[in-house]
């Protein structure tokens, strides 16, 4: 792997992709990348469904158009863009009019889009390395908490895999990942990426009332802000797998989960974001609570097929008397 981030690096020099310029924000690159190819690049916002990729390659007679899905936050957009502007500056053939697909090609063009990322990242921050800019001394008492955060981000990430079996997330590499991976802090920025990637899949089985609920709940227990938004959007998450994985029709789409990390260059604050959303997901009482309110009524399996029909370490059950009783499928 590193000698091809080495190889595609020399390619993208090649290609005199022109360094980022002030505000450093990848719309004002793109009109930089534009001028210096001398044929127009913009990036329109628009609403994507699901199903589509979440950003699409126009090519025109003397221009070039990135449709990029509105609802993505502001990290996941980033990579998006940069990824159809890799396959731009590497000269790879096709667009959206077109329907093949060669995983090769798409995961080079990945590999470029996090490279051209770091590069945006350091002429954002300044040309002075982030870690050099903070002494050894001073990173100590949060080194314990990165830690943590990546390997609670790992088990989000190791989730939504298993719960989205039937998904090809593009990633950077074109071999079948194993059943778990260990991933490094290094590694830390394609996690989230890939997170995000299967979060937009979910997106039409998310509910709003399932949200709305589940904050009504974790503000009941008098938990802080940040808490209630992470036990809200592992409900919506653990909810939307379980009606997916039971084959429920998908709702209208308006998922209410999105990020409150504006920046797209602090990966380090998205991943601790995504990081308290796992915890909730797979430690907290309150959104287990809320999969037994919401999940819908599953038919009796037998014993074999039981153990295989796992959505995040928990079986498909049906729903107590109670709950059957109360609410049917159709009210979610």
């Amino acid at each position: 792997m590193l000698l091809t981030r080495m190889r595609l690096a020399r390619r993208l020099r090649e290609a005199c992709v022109p360094p980022p310029p002030a505000p450093y924000t990848v719309d004002a690159w793109c009109v930089a990348i534009g001028e210096a190819r001398r044929r127009d690049l913009r990036v329109y916002d628009m609403r994507l469904d699901a199903e589509l990729p979440p950003g699409l390659l126009v090519r025109r007679d003397r221009a070039d158009s990135i449709l990029v899905d509105a609802a993505l936050p502001a990290l996941a957009r980033t990579q998006t863009v940069l990824h159809e502007v890799a396959h731009i500056v590497l000269g790879h053939d096709g667009d959206a009019l077109h329907d093949d697909i060669d995983p090769v090609v798409e995961a080079e063009a990945e590999l470029a889009a996090d490279l051209l990322c770091q590069q945006l990242t350091r002429a954002a921050s300044g040309v002075e390395p982030a870690w050099l800019a903070t002494r050894w001394p001073a990173r100590m008492p949060g080194w314990w908490a990165d830690r943590r955060s990546d390997w609670r981000l790992l088990q989000l990430w190791m989730t939504l895999r298993d719960g989205l079996p039937d998904v090809a997330i593009v990633t950077t590499s074109t071999a079948t990942p194993v059943p778990v991976e260990i991933r490094s802090r290094r590694q830390r920025y394609r996690t989230v990426i890939e997170v995000h990637e299967a979060l937009r899949v979910l997106r039409p089985w998310c509910n709003a009332q399932v949200y709305a609920s589940a904050a009504k709940r974790a503000r009941r227990h008098l938990l802080d802000p940040a808490a209630v938004t992470a036990v809200a959007e592992a409900a919506t998450v653990a909810v939307a797998l379980r009606r997916r994985h039971t084959s429920l029709p998908p709702g209208p789409g308006d998922s209410p989960l999105s990020s409150d990390v504006p920046d797209p260059h602090d990966v380090r604050a998205e991943a601790s974001r995504l990081a308290r959303m796992a915890c909730a997901l797979h430690d907290s009482p309150l959104v287990a609570a809320e999969i037994a309110r919401w999940v819908p009524v599953v038919a009796p399996v037998d014993a074999a097929s039981l153990r295989k029909k796992i959505v995040g370490g928990m079986p498909v059950i049906s729903l107590p008397a109670v709950a059957r009783q109360g609410r049917s499928p159709s009210a979610v």
